[in-house]
């Protein structure tokens, strides 16, 4: 894995697509909770009046922009690795590990979503206080960030590529 592995573009056109959707969506978040973040910092600092209900919505763009974030790193392979170690395993070798480690990351994002599934039928149906948005919202971010690590494990499972 190269230093510009965030730089380069997949070649697979799965990936590539699934890329494109995620990186609007996170693209499209990261708007809207900058304009937030910026409209209450001039309304509190230019008019003495700020917005506080848009904590409440920035707290739960983050949980989504966090899951999308990890799952663009997936898909463009950019995740931690110790390919210092793996370098030197031999092809079939490391194609082993990467079914290996594909799978594993398939089941441990399962796991997580079934527990995020858990607490969000515990605690799903509480509302916030300013604008009474369910917490379902922000706490379905995991879920979507297991579902989205998942795709890109999949992916990588079934077109897999180097960057």
């Amino acid at each position: 894995m190269s230093d510009s592995v965030t730089a380069d573009r997949p070649r697979g056109a799965v990936r590539r697509h699934a890329l494109a959707i995620v990186e609007t969506a996170a693209i499209l978040l990261l708007v809207i909770l900058v304009t937030l973040v910026l409209c209450n910092s001039i309304g509190r600092y230019l008019f003495s009046r700020s917005l506080p209900w848009t904590e409440e919505i920035v707290t739960a763009l983050l949980m989504w922009l966090g899951g999308l974030g990890i799952t663009v790193a997936a898909l463009r392979n950019g995740l931690i690795s110790c390919a210092i170690w793996t370098s030197r395993l031999g092809v079939a070798a490391q194609n082993r590990l990467r079914i290996a480690q594909n799978l594993f990351g398939i089941a441990t994002m399962a796991g997580l979503a079934w527990f995020a599934w858990q607490y969000l039928g515990i605690f799903g149906g509480d509302i916030t206080p300013l604008i009474g948005m369910p917490k379902a919202v922000p706490i379905s971010g995991i879920i979507g960030c297991a579902a989205g690590m998942s795709l890109a494990f999949v992916i990588d499972l079934i077109a897999p590529e180097d960057l």
